[in-house]
């Protein structure tokens, strides 16, 4: 098998970073010399001590600023010494035979440019841009507009991410991902790697573009799967990360302006246009949500009606429209969570802006109208409505844990893992798995079970089927801690127990975690 280099470029990643490098590790086994290099890229959150110590192979390399991907992946591939390079996202699992099984493939076809396999979401279900065409004037209005969705057999309204394809089937396609791609470290070179006028997203589809205009094909193969969690690295800069996408697709027009028929002007509306439906899309999806926000603040404004047209009434709406704007921006209509108690520290402070200026304008400007008894209705709307805000989202949360624990629609779970202190966070699963019932843990060593953990301890792993048949559990959810370590396990032997066995990456903080069905990356 020849060698490798996996290039990673990390940005705020330190919680799915650990069970990357960890299957990337498991999928070297076999293979000559598999060198992997990891970029922190300016992150916020840096890389811990305690991670880079958990993977001393790993050569890591510290950016003090955040260069962008394709410029932070350029930075990497110096170090590269090997003829294949990997690139890989921080925030996917790759399979096993991953590395071996596309390498392979590479060498089966030396007229590869890039070579791409399936990626699929943490359910398991397709991510169709792992395999795309070159957007074109009808794709990305058939893609804007939903006929994309509405016909995806289609070859000519779906034509983007090739939804028509047989995703069974090896297929030559205009671009791969770039979460996971494989490309030779010379073809790489021959291209100046990637274009780093694109900050983020885009430089893939160039970097293809390239590869195929210099005669050389890239190609889709179903011979394994990756997983991709989708948005980790862009979480924390969701608005600029909205701006890097649409302005990446305006430089790959410029820049490949050959490619397309009409007037560059009105593919520039095309994309306001896109870009404004894309936005409101990923800011604005769980429209439920922000209807009955609008209600609150609608039954805050008639609650006013009667104090007629003043200034501090009309005051207690912007307060109220403020807080909506704040949520949207910050996300809050992006996810289904009903936990909004950590956005309080932040609504305060915010609502004190418009109140501020209004004190400040009517002492000053127009001091004799200033009443204290309205100027207080506007002072107590900031604080009650982020309030009611928060109110209905814990009513609702109690209302749903209440009805899956006495309907019994909630999944009962069984935790493999025991010596990991951070394991007693998972354990407050009416907060971190509203969806599930954590009943304890199990361990291949129970006699280095630690004692934090040790009350909630079922078993030895190896009774697995009596604990089983005495909890009526059928979930296990093998825990992956920052040094991306997890406990031995035989999934063979799970399933035919009538198990489900999912992979559980990441920390309770934020809620920002994941399952994965480790039956998806066999």
């Amino acid at each position: 098998m020849p060698s490798c280099s996996v290039i990673i470029v990390a940005y705020n990643s330190c919680d799915f970073l650990p069970a990357c490098l960890k299957s990337v590790q498991d999928a070297s086994q076999g293979l000559d010399d598999t060198q992997i290099i990891v970029l922190d890229n300016g992150s916020k959150e840096p890389i811990t001590p305690e991670i880079k110590a958990v993977f001393p192979a790993v050569e890591w390399i510290d950016s003090p600023k955040n260069l962008g991907f394709g410029k932070g992946c350029n930075l990497a591939e110096k170090r590269a010494k090997n003829p294949y390079l990997f690139f890989i996202n921080p925030d996917t699992v790759i399979s096993t035979n991953a590395l071996r099984e596309v390498l392979q493939f590479m060498e089966a076809h030396p007229d590869s440019g890039t070579v791409g396999c399936r990626i699929l979401n943490e359910d398991g279900s397709m991510q169709w841009s792992c395999r795309r065409s070159f957007p074109t004037e009808l794709s990305a209005i058939s893609k804007t507009l939903g006929l994309a969705s509405l016909f995806p057999k289609s070859k000519l309204l779906s034509s983007y991410n090739m939804t028509y394809a047989n995703p069974d089937e090896v297929t030559e396609v205009d671009a791969i991902s770039g979460s996971f791609f494989c490309i030779r470290r010379e073809l790489y070179e021959q291209l100046n790697g990637f274009d780093e006028d694109f900050f983020m997203y885009g430089e893939d589809l160039d970097l293809c573009f390239r590869a195929k205009a210099s005669g050389l094909k890239n190609y889709y193969t179903p011979v394994t799967n990756v997983l991709h969690f989708r948005g980790q690295s862009s979480r924390t800069r969701r608005i600029k990360s909205y701006i890097d996408f649409y302005n990446a697709m305006w430089i790959f027009v410029k820049k490949h302006k050959s490619y397309y028929l009409v007037p560059r002007f009105l593919i520039f509306i095309g994309i306001v246009i896109a870009a404004s439906v894309g936005v409101f899309s990923r800011l604005v999806p769980q429209f439920w949500k922000i209807f009955l926000d609008v209600g609150v603040v609608a039954l805050w404004a008639l609650s006013f009606l009667d104090c007629g047209n003043s200034a501090e009434c009309r005051l207690a709406v912007v307060v109220a429209i403020v807080n909506l704007m704040f949520f949207i921006f910050r996300g809050e209509y992006a996810t289904s969570s009903l936990d909004e108690r950590g956005a309080l520290r932040f609504q305060f402070p915010v609502n004190l802006i418009p109140v501020g200026v209004f004190a400040v304008y009517q002492w000053f400007v127009n001091p004799e109208s200033f009443d204290g008894s309205e100027a207080g209705v506007v002072c107590a709307s900031s604080i009650l409505i982020p309030l009611a805000f928060l109110a209905w989202r814990r009513f609702m949360f109690w209302s749903i844990y209440f009805y899956r624990i006495f309907a019994k629609k909630r999944h009962r779970s069984i935790l493999l893992g025991g010596g990991e202190d951070s394991l007693q966070s998972w354990f407050d699963s009416h907060s971190v798995l509203p969806g599930m019932e954590v009943l304890g843990c199990v361990s291949t060593d129970p006699q280095s079970v630690s004692s934090e953990n040790r009350k909630h301890l079922l078993g030895g792993y190896s009774e697995m089927d009596s604990i089983c048949k005495r909890t009526d559990c059928h979930e296990l959810l093998v825990v992956s801690n920052f040094s991306g370590f997890r406990e031995n396990f035989d999934l063979k032997w799970l399933e035919k127990l009538g198990m489900k066995v999912f992979l559980l990456i990441g920390t309770p903080r934020n809620g920002n975690f994941a399952l994965i069905n480790l039956k998806n990356l066999q």
